[in-house]
């Protein structure tokens, strides 16, 4: 059976032809459009109408390369949120990126204490603003936007109503909210009365698999059938993780824009060293948890990528690569997590304004600041491994990585040295794989993840790379004593 997965990240959307049988598992890429948030109204908003466009022609690119496919489902990242009334959208809805979108995150702590939320949600992402932030920014700011709302809509459902999707809500993504239960797997409704935020615009939360009605006639006249919309597990990295080889004793490593590294439990863990480190829990596939931390991943690479790309540089990752082998290592390095770094300014000169500031080297040329960041990343990185080995009784003993950094060889030997754990990197598309994966399920095909992940495990090409014995305690040490400001 086939199925087209279209996974819509920060910088750009990619689109994936499926085809699942008992036996074999094959994903092969199609189309890729560029994304990001545009100014509006004083906004970093989504642009809806551009990317229902990039997704249709994505659609019919599939379709070129692989005729009909049965299935369609739409994976991106957690947080952002849509607010209709009578089935339209009141407007693009803002990224969170955008430092204005959790402006009254303050206000939002001294109404209700972060033990309590943690207690409530299973989250405990203080510094990475999410949709609870800024729903409540909204009800402070501009109430009247939330008067007018009879439906909210996490993206990926919100994305598939543009394709002809009925409006629902799904648990992996909704967990990113810092609005759900993760116990119950249901919207935390206690809590969102005492916040005094509505809840009757809230969808009915369901497991991965629903099915949401065909694409629209307009959305299917150049397609060679009519596919049906279906929700995958629609966070991309609760897709990713779904499509990771993971075995007993692995912790979980999906690579982007954000780093999100955990293992799989069948319960939330809300104790009380959860809760000191900082680790959250958010809901996977097949009604499991997934105990996390996040680290500001590849974003400031990409805005670095960026700044040289307009400055007429070259951004090709061989050669960018290349020059971080040459460059001194771990002699400068940043919090990738600090709130100074922002998409208003070029990165380059925001790295090196850090480094001065924190009176470090400031690293040279391209090879300079590419290296400063991937020691930076790992150190982080390894950091967060650590206060997750701490919280459960059976600490990691490998860790599997999925998206970008598969082809990152530097990076991945990088993190098996820092964490001293074997890393196997692969599949490369791993976000694609589970959308596939959880798709192929709630199509028949595979009777459970379970199943899938044995396929894939047969069905992609994998890297493992082995720790060398190298310190990293002194360079982990230096990474958690650097500003977050």
């Amino acid at each position: 059976m086939k199925h087209v997965a279209i996974d819509v990240g920060a910088s750009g959307g990619t689109v994936y032809l499926g085809e699942v049988t008992s036996e074999t598992f094959d994903v092969t890429e199609v189309d890729r459009f560029e994304n990001g948030p545009v100014e509006t109204d004083g906004r970093y908003a989504w642009d809806l109408s551009a990317l229902r466009e990039r997704m249709v022609e994505g659609l019919e690119a599939a379709a070129e390369a692989g005729g009909a496919f049965e299935t369609v489902g739409v994976d991106t990242w957690g947080l952002d949120f849509g607010l209709l009334a009578d089935g339209e959208v009141l407007r693009d809805p803002t990224s969170y990126r955008d430092p204005e979108s959790t402006a009254a995150r303050e206000e939002l702590f001294e109404a209700v204490s972060k033990r309590r939320l943690f207690e409530e949600t299973g989250i405990t992402n203080w510094n990475t603003p999410n949709t609870l932030w800024q729903l409540y920014t909204i009800a402070q700011r501009e109430p009247e936007l939330l008067d007018r709302a009879d439906r909210l809509l996490m993206m990926p459902q919100l994305l598939s109503t543009l394709l002809g999707g009925e409006e629902a809500g799904e648990v992996t993504v909704a967990s990113t909210a810092q609005m759900v239960d993760p116990a119950r797997r249901a919207w935390a409704t206690d809590l969102l009365d005492d916040l005094s935020l509505p809840t009757g615009p809230l969808p009915t939360l369901a497991e991965p698999g629903q099915r949401l009605g065909p694409v629209t006639d307009e959305v299917a006249a150049d397609l060679p059938s009519t596919p049906e919309l279906v929700t995958p597990a629609s966070h991309d990295t609760a897709s990713a993780v779904a499509g990771l080889p993971l075995s007993d004793g692995s912790a979980f490593l999906n690579t982007g824009s954000w780093f999100i590294l955990g293992v799989e439990r069948e319960e939330p863990v809300r104790t009380d060293a959860a809760f000191e480190r900082g680790v959250s829990n958010e809901l996977g596939a097949d009604g499991t948890v997934r105990l996390l931390k996040n680290v500001d991943g590849f974003f400031i690479l990409e805005a670095c990528r960026d700044a040289w790309r307009e400055a007429d540089e070259s951004v090709d990752y061989d050669d960018l690569l290349a020059a971080a082998r040459d460059a001194p290592a771990r002699t400068a390095l940043v919090d990738p997590d600090a709130e100074s770094f922002s998409i208003d300014d070029p990165m380059p000169d925001q790295i090196r304004a850090y480094c001065r500031r924190t009176d470090q080297p400031i690293p040279e040329g391209r090879g300079g600041i590419v290296r400063c960041l991937l020691d930076s990343l790992v150190a982080k990185t390894a950091l967060a491994f650590d206060e997750i080995a701490a919280v459960v009784e059976d600490p990691p003993e490998r860790i599997n990585l999925g998206g970008g950094g598969v082809r990152n060889d530097l990076f991945c030997q990088l993190l098996a040295d820092a964490t001293d754990r074997p890393v196997t990197a692969g599949p490369v598309e791993a976000t694609a794989v589970g959308n596939v994966l959880t798709q192929a399920v709630a199509a028949g095909t595979l009777p459970d993840v379970a199943t899938g992940r044995r396929l894939v495990e047969s069905s992609f090409e994998t890297a493992t790379y082995e720790p060398t014995g190298e310190d990293w305690a002194e360079t982990k040490e230096r990474v958690a004593a650097l500003p977050t400001d």
